[in-house]
């Protein structure tokens, strides 16, 4: 029988060098739990030939690492996925379950830019300009790892989404910024159609300094404290289509960036609730950043606990945030006094009345 291995790891029935001896049934008459070497038979219950009943068939059977036997079978265990005969480590989908090395690989993967000057634009008045494909490549990958990190799916763009997105990239440059910029006058410097549409369907940020960089501007959420809606949209499971749109100059901060969310066509995981950081192992400096925790949570009499391996208390209080952002309520949790670091296990446990307590574990690391 052949049997393929890798790093100690081993997949599927032992080889016959490997396997142990299997004793002979006792005769009629004997029960099968006598020593044969001793002569004296045993007598059993009744006329006829007892057996030993039924015996476990993972009882003789060794398996590899990241394999557990099932049924007589070495079978790869959740997290873990066949690959030559060998369990390895493979993406379980779920954030809880995955290993260090995942989340630090797709961390390093989300944070290369490949066109570092992606931008250009003619000197006519008011031109859209042109943001090149890797550059809207390299802010989707940005996305995509913060969703990837949080259990969502992957999303893609559309070229009419990224057209409306450039579009509304053009107008917020040259306009005010602030929650008005979402419905621009036909006044406003650089107004078109389709750039308000976009505006009003997008994530806007000014002052990017790449297409990368605003992704993270709206995952941190500065000055919207009371909503994290930039974040919501973007950790909202359905997200898809969504289109990009970015721009350098204007009158304000220099460059605005446009996010389209408002597609709902995704698919993938549709998580009870998504948290940020999230379960599971996770940067440092992400899991830095404020905390929340949307979709079906408690929001009734809201509670927290923060507790650390040696369950040790951590200071910490919810604020349920404001509006639908990305369609469903979200909270906030405010740490009190301390930083979270790597290498520590903090769990959170949310209660509320009638609800389900909400638990999982933020575990930082540091990547290198």
């Amino acid at each position: 029988m052949f049997l393929a291995c890798l790093f100690g790891a081993c997949l599927g029935e032992i080889g016959e060098a490997e396997r142990l001896p299997v004793s002979a049934p006792a005769p009629a008459g004997v029960d099968a739990g006598a020593d044969a070497g001793s002569g004296v038979p045993v007598r059993d219950a009744g006329p006829g030939f007892v057996d030993a009943g039924p015996q476990d068939p993972c009882a003789r059977l060794r398996c590899g690492a990241g394999a557990a036997c099932a049924a007589g079978r070495c079978r790869c265990v959740p997290g873990y996925v066949e690959d030559g005969g060998a369990c390895l480590p493979g993406d379980p989908g779920v954030p809880a379950l995955r290993s260090e090395a995942q989340v630090c690989d797709a961390f390093r993967r989300g944070s290369v830019a490949s066109t570092p000057m992606p931008f250009t634009k003619t000197a006519m008045a008011c031109d859209p300009g042109m943001l090149a494909r890797g550059g809207l490549d390299d802010a989707l990958a940005r996305l995509n790892m913060y969703r990837y990190l949080a259990g969502l799916a992957a999303v893609a763009d559309s070229a009419s989404d990224d057209a409306n997105a450039q579009a509304c990239a053009l107008v917020s440059a040259w306009n005010p910024a602030g929650p008005q910029a979402h419905a621009p006058p036909q006044s406003a410097t650089c107004w078109t159609a389709q750039g308000a549409a976009g505006a009003g369907s997008s994530n806007i940020a000014w002052g990017s300094r790449s297409p990368m960089d605003a992704i993270d501007q709206w995952m941190i959420d500065w000055g919207n404290e009371t909503t994290f809606g930039h974040r919501r949209w973007m950790l909202n499971p359905p997200l898809g289509p969504v289109g990009f749109g970015y721009y350098e100059g204007g009158n304000n901060y220099g460059s605005a960036a446009c996010l389209g969310v408002f597609g709902s066509s995704g698919s993938g995981p549709r998580p009870s609730f998504v948290a940020f950081p999230p379960p599971g192992f996770v940067p440092v400096q992400l899991a830095s950043m404020t905390w929340t925790v949307q979709g079906d949570v408690p929001f009734q009499d809201a509670g927290i606990t923060v507790t650390g391996a040696a369950n040790e208390s951590f200071a910490a209080s919810l604020y349920v945030l404001q509006g639908g952002y990305g369609g469903s309520g979200a909270l906030r949790i405010d740490r009190t006094g301390w930083s979270p670091a790597a290498g520590q296990t903090y769990r959170v446990r949310i209660t509320g009345e009638g609800h389900a307590p909400v638990e999982y574990d933020v575990k930082p690391v540091s990547c290198p």
